[in-house]
């Protein structure tokens, strides 16, 4: 080493200069010191850049979380189609369940002696139920009495019913005119209604009628 102040050459572990008696510094692992007020000789450091090892690329780092999104995706997708489905045949089983097949329904109207006086009618009262349908008045009547053995039928909705025993005009589905036998078939509306099979008698002054009625009205529900 040598001496700052007078630059005398001395070995590297004197602490003093033999010939001026400047104090020398002892060289350290972190750099060079020097005594007070001396001028500091130029030192080179050498610094010894560490090197990480490379990263890897942020574009493959994004891969598996990529690819646990789809597959978290792709979970409850399926999930979702399974509970509609399960929910969809839950709805379809109930509505079989609930809703019983259709039958067919029967409404009997016999009679084989209905009297039927002079000036006077007698009826049958049809009630079809709420969701009917194929509703159909079908069968047979034969009238006797009197000179001419006749009667007159009509099938009547519930208010021209009222306007017919009124004397009022009055829509039928059927009327037979003055006859002495006659075959019902009527097709009547679907749904909920009340009608009612007419045997008038009121055309004759005197004689009263018998009347042998054989039918029935159908309807599916």
């Amino acid at each position: 080493m040598f001496c700052p102040k007078c630059g005398s050459e001395h070995p590297d572990d004197s602490q003093f200069c033999r010939k001026c008696g400047q104090g020398l510094a002892s060289p350290t692992s972190s750099g060079v010191s020097v005594g007070a007020g001396a001028a500091v000789a130029p030192a080179r450091i050498q610094e010894v850049n560490s090197q990480e090892p490379p990263k890897p690329s942020s574009r493959w780092k994004r891969i598996p979380l990529f690819l646990l999104v789809l597959v978290i995706v792709l979970l409850v997708s399926y999930s979702l189609h399974n509970s509609a489905s399960r929910e969809s045949a839950s709805h379809d089983s109930a509505s079989h369940t609930q809703q019983p097949a259709k039958q067919q329904h029967f409404i009997t109207v016999n009679n084989p002696n209905l009297h039927v006086n002079a000036l006077a009618f007698n009826y049958f009262k049809l009630d079809v139920p709420s969701g009917a349908t194929n509703v159909r008045l079908r069968g047979n009547f034969t009238a006797s009495g009197g000179f001419t053995n006749d009667i007159e039928v009509y099938v009547l909705s519930t208010d021209d019913f009222v306007n017919w025993q009124n004397r009022h005009a009055a829509k039928s589905f059927y009327s037979s005119g003055t006859v002495t036998v006659g075959t019902l078939d009527v097709n009547l509306p679907a749904d909920a209604g009340t009608y009612y099979l007419v045997f008038n008698n009121r055309f004759s002054l005197l004689t009263l009628r018998n009347v042998n009625v054989d039918a029935a009205l159908t309807y599916v529900q």
